[in-house]
């Protein structure tokens, strides 16, 4: 059977489409709660300042139903508090709060809409959405902080961005996971789909989002109306997490829905019809099995959620630790000393610090996602991806230490007194071009030779890699190539060249350029600029060990 082509599926204006959801409709943060009584809320709400005040994640999850309830500015006042850690939600949370972004407004079913085909068919919401995933997911980005640079990124397309929740958390630096099932969502039958896109961008989502769990001894898991993806996504990022030996025992979780339970906790066999509602199970019972608490609250979420607001904020105010307006600029502190040490020494190199921090955040970015640097160059640039990589894939200037885990398995070794004794983690760099078989092949079977670092680029490469290209004229055909092969496979591309930058410059997302024309001048500073970017990834990544 032949699969469909979305490509042919038509959209319509989103200025054609009713919407039932508007800014209006929305709750302040200072509006009066309703009342709202329970003593299952009342333990949980001391359970999470407890939390908070002892400096304990909370993770807050949630169906769109939240969004389109008019909540979006507690959930943001909250994580402007540092109240809530990481926000998470379905994929239906990231369109409604995208188009009140957007336009103000959000849609919900409307009868027609099925029998029409027009349901979820509005031309912008897909094609822009499409847009900031595929550019976050060549970046190495999650699904959530793509939309929300997106947004913050183009304030002319969102004059309603304030009441975005994934715009807010990117600004203020908090994690914001989206986590998708393909083909559930009103944007995959969009004749703009990019599934790869989708699903690497979805992937690191669910890979952060279990970070945050491995560290929520002590802490909050919140869910809110998120009947399958809330409940499953967290159980399975707590039986990894688990799996890898975080000890998680004392967590407290909730789920809020419009669900009574009855006797919730205590009855768990199948003759109990609760047994078969899945947050039951995989919120409240299972993941507090080993210790902590689990609560079921059953209320609308224009109640419950302005009275955990209330009784939040009266509690805590704000937390130490808030999260703040992170801006583009900021660094942490080592990674600034290291920039700011490069500028004393070389001031030459002012006009070049600029692009080497990009080149940083966009690595921090394939890093982050478990991606791979490739290299390339010719002659002395080969040498100097060579040193490159050999400063990644060790310590440089700082000691690495193992994780506990792997050293571990790697003392059950028969040698694993030397292994454990010797061996360090490091950060995946491959120079192109260092393998003589796959080399002297191209050059031999193929019409252009220079096309060796695209072969095996091709071959190697996938999505959220990187690749950083070296000239000092910036016009080496080979690197050229390679860089053009980046573009086209979705790879974030770096250019070190000298000061004219060449071709290469031109192809690449981030150009750092040494002042000098002169080849063996241009390599002197090369050295310098990429034993910084060395030493601040370095930080970055293994800063525990400092």
């Amino acid at each position: 059977m032949k699969p469909i082509d979305l490509t042919q599926v038509a959209t319509y204006p989103i200025a054609e489409r009713p919407n039932l959801v508007h800014l209006d409709d929305m709750i302040a943060p200072d509006d009066d709660a309703p009342p709202f009584t329970s003593a299952d809320f009342d333990a949980l709400i001391e359970r999470f300042v407890t939390a908070r005040r002892a400096d304990r994640p909370v993770i807050w999850m949630m169906g769109a139903h939240v969004i389109k309830s008019g909540l979006s500015r507690l959930v943001i006042d909250l994580l402007q508090r540092g109240i809530i850690t990481h926000v998470a939600g379905n994929g239906a949370v990231s369109i409604h709060d995208f188009e009140l972004a957007l336009i103000g407004e959000t849609s919900e079913h409307v009868p027609t809409a099925l029998e029409d085909g027009s349901f979820g068919m509005a031309h912008e919401t897909g094609a822009l959405m499409h847009q900031a995933i595929r550019e976050g997911a060549r970046d190495g980005l999650g699904y959530g902080a793509a939309i929300g640079r997106f947004i913050a990124e183009n304030p002319e397309l969102f004059p309603h961005r304030d009441a975005s929740v994934l715009y807010h958390a990117y600004k203020l630096g908090v994690p914001a996971t989206i986590h998708v099932t393909l083909g559930a969502d009103i944007i995959h039958q969009h004749p703009a789909a990019d599934f790869t896109a989708l699903g690497a961008a979805s992937g690191l989502d669910f890979r952060i989002f279990t970070a945050t769990v491995a560290e929520l001894e002590g802490g909050v898991y919140l869910n809110f109306g998120s009947a399958v993806t809330g409940a499953e996504v967290f159980l399975k990022a707590l039986t990894i997490v688990r799996n890898l030996g975080h000890p998680t025992p004392h967590i407290t979780t909730a789920n809020f829905d419009l669900i009574e339970l009855g006797d919730y906790r205590s009855d768990v066999s199948q003759e109990n019809p609760a047994y078969f509602y899945r947050p039951r199970k995989n919120v409240v019972n299972r993941p507090t099995s080993l210790g902590g608490r689990g609560y079921h609250i059953t209320g609308d979420h224009r109640v419950t959620i302005p009275n955990i607001h209330h009784r939040l904020v009266a509690a805590l105010g704000s937390c130490a630790g808030a999260a703040v307006s992170v801006e583009p600029e900021s660094l942490p502190t080592g990674v600034a000393k290291v920039l700011e040490n490069l500028a004393r020494l070389r001031p030459e190199l002012a006009n070049a610090i600029p692009g080497l921090t990009h080149a940083y955040r966009e690595l921090v970015r394939v890093y982050t996602a478990g991606g791979t640097l490739f290299l390339c160059g010719n002659g002395g640039s080969m040498a100097d991806a060579l040193h490159i990589s050999g400063e990644l894939l060790k310590s440089y200037a700082h000691p690495r230490a193992l994780p506990e885990r792997l050293r571990a398995a790697l003392a059950a070794q028969p040698d694993g007194t030397v292994l454990t004794r010797n061996l360090e983690p490091g950060l995946r760099a491959v120079v192109l071009g260092a393998n003589p078989a796959l080399a002297s092949a191209v050059e031999n079977d193929m019409a252009d030779r220079d096309t060796r670092y695209a072969q095996e680029l091709l071959a190697m490469a996938r999505p959220g890699d990187a690749l950083l290209g070296l000239s000092t004229s910036g016009n080496s055909r080979s690197v050229a190539y390679a860089a053009q092969t980046a573009r086209a496979l979705g790879l974030a591309t770096i250019s070190l060249t000298g000061q004219d930058g060449g071709r290469l410059a031109d192809l690449a997302d981030v150009a750092v350029r040494a002042p000098a024309g002169r080849t063996d001048r241009a390599q002197e500073y090369h050295l310098y600029l990429y034993h910084a970017l060395c030493e601040m990834l370095e930080l970055t990544f293994f800063e525990e060990t400092q």
